[in-house]
C-alpha cells in the first residue's frame, strides 16, 4: 500500500550529484496470463536492457547502474507476488532501497535517473482516488475507506436496541404491532444517524472525494436522507450490495461505480477547460502555455490525456522548465539540458507544490488531444 506520506518522500527525495536512482514498475498480476511461472522476471530483464542500451559505452555508469540493477534483481527473485503492481527504487551507492505492493496494475518500466521516478504512482492515485463506502440496513453497517483498490480502513457498528413484540389478543394485537413498528422505526433511524456521524469522522481523517452506498433500498433512502450535506456533496452512486458482502465483491462493485464516474467527469473537467481556456479565464491548453505557467507557478491543477509524452529542457543552473531547449538559459544564462520526459518533471513539481494533477482518458482524452495539444491547466491568476 502507497500512503500519502510515502509519494512526498519520493518527490522531496534530495538528489545526490553522480548517484542515480533505478525506478522499477512490473505488472505482476497472476491473473495474466504472462506473469504465471514467474513471467513478470522477463518483463524485468526487458525494462533493465532498455535502461543499459541508453547508457551506451559509459562504463563508469553503466557500472554504476549494474549495482542498482542486481539490487532490484535480487528483490525481485526472491519476490512472491501480493498484488497487480509491484514499484521498487534503488540507489545502491547511498543504501538507499524501497518498495511497494499495490493492487491496482503498473506498467513494465524502468527509469534510471537523479531522482525517483514517480509518474506512475501519481497518475495510479489520480485514477483509483480514496473513497468512502457505507453498507447498511436498519440493524448493522460496515463502513469502508477504499485507496488504489484496496480496502484501507473497515468500521462495524450495531444498532443497540432490540424491540420486543408480545401476541396479544383482537385491538391490544393491533395496538402492540402499531407500537412495535413504531419503535423499530425510531430504533432504526437511530442506528442510521449513529452512522453518519461515524461516516463524517471517517471522513474528516481520511479526507476522501467521493462516497458510495449499498444495502436494502429501504435503509439507504433513510440513509441518504441523514448524510450530512459535506457527504452528501460526495455521493456519487449506489451499489447493489448487501450488508454481508464479501470484501472482494464490494471492491468490484464499488470501483465499477467509481471509474463511470471518473470519466464522466473527466469529460466535464476537459469542457471546461478547453471553454476557459477560450475566453483567457484563468486556463492554458497546450504544452508551450502550460510549462511556462507552470514555471511562473500559476498552475492550480494540470491536466493531460493518458500516455502523453514529451521532451523538452531544464536549466541545469536554475532548473527552468522549457518547452524546448533553448541556449543558454534566458533566465540565468545557465547551460539547458535535454529530458525526455518532461512530462514526468511536470507532475513531479504540480505534487511538491500542493497542485492537482488530473489524468483523462478515453472520449475526454480523445478530446484533449484534438481540441487542446493534450494538456493543459487552470491557473491560480
Amino acid at each position: 500500500m502507497v500512503l500519502k506520506g510515502d509519494l512526498d518522500a519520493l518527490v522531496g527525495f534530495k538528489p545526490v550529484t553522480g548517484s542515480p536512482v533505478l525506478s522499477i514498475y512490473l505488472d505482476v498480476d497472476q491473473s495474466n496470463s504472462a506473469n504465471l511461472n514467474r513471467g513478470f522476471e522477463v518483463s524485468l530483464k526487458n525494462a533493465l536492457r532498455g535502461v543499459e542500451q541508453q547508457l551506451g559505452d559509459d562504463k563508469a555508469r553503466l557500472s554504476a547502474f549494474q549495482e542498482d540493477a542486481d539490487r532490484v534483481w535480487d528483490f525481485v527473485s526472491a519476490y512472491t507476488p501480493a498484488g497487480k503492481g509491484l514499484v521498487a527504487m534503488s540507489d545502491a551507492s547511498e543504501g538507499y532501497f524501497w518498495h511497494r505492493n499495490l493492487q491496482v496494475p503498473m506498467p513494465n518500466e524502468a527509469h534510471w535517473a537523479a531522482k525517483p521516478y514517480v509518474r506512475p504512482l501519481v497518475e495510479a492515485r489520480d485514477e483509483f482516488a480514496r473513497y468512502g463506502v457505507i453498507l447498511t440496513d436498519r440493524r448493522q453497517a460496515r463502513l469502508f475507506i477504499v485507496f488504489l483498490n484496496e480496502v484501507e480502513e473497515t468500521r462495524e457498528t450495531l444498532a443497540r436496541f432490540r424491540v420486543k413484540q408480545f401476541k396479544s389478543p383482537g385491538m391490544d394485537r393491533i395496538w402492540s404491532q402499531m407500537v412495535f413498528q413504531r419503535k423499530a422505526n425510531e430504533h432504526a433511524k437511530w442506528h442510521l444517524k449513529k452512522v453518519v456521524k461515524m461516516m463524517a469522522r471517517l471522513e474528516e481523517e481520511q479526507e476522501f472525494d467521493r462516497l458510495i452506498l449499498g444495502g436494502p433500498t429501504e435503509a439507504v433512502s433513510v440513509l441518504e436522507t441523514l448524510l450530512t450535506d459535506r457527504l452528501r456533496s460526495r455521493l456519487i452512486g449506489l451499489a447493489s450490495l448487501p450488508v454481508e458482502a464479501s470484501e472482494k465483491d464490494i471492491l468490484e462493485e464499488t470501483n465499477r461505480l467509481e471509474q463511470e464516474h471518473q470519466r464522466q467527469s473527466e469529460k466535464e473537467l476537459v469542457d471546461l477547460l478547453l471553454t476557459a481556456a477560450a475566453k483567457d479565464r484563468r486556463a492554458v491548453t497546450g504544452l508551450g502555455p502550460t510549462v511556462r505557467a507552470a514555471v511562473e507557478g500559476r498552475v492550480m491543477s494540470l491536466v493531460y490525456e493518458e500516455g502523453r509524452q514529451e521532451a523538452g529542457g531544464e536549466c541545469a543552473r536554475c532548473e527552468t522548465l522549457f518547452e524546448g531547449q533553448p541556449q543558454p538559459c534566458p533566465h540565468c544564462g545557465g547551460y539547458v539540458d535535454r529530458v525526455d520526459d518532461l512530462m514526468e518533471r511536470l507532475v513531479e513539481s504540480a505534487v511538491k507544490t500542493g497542485e492537482s494533477v488530473e489524468l483523462v482518458r478515453g472520449e475526454a482524452a480523445e478530446t484533449l488531444e484534438r481540441e487542446g495539444g493534450g494538456i493543459g491547466a487552470f491557473l491560480r491568476f
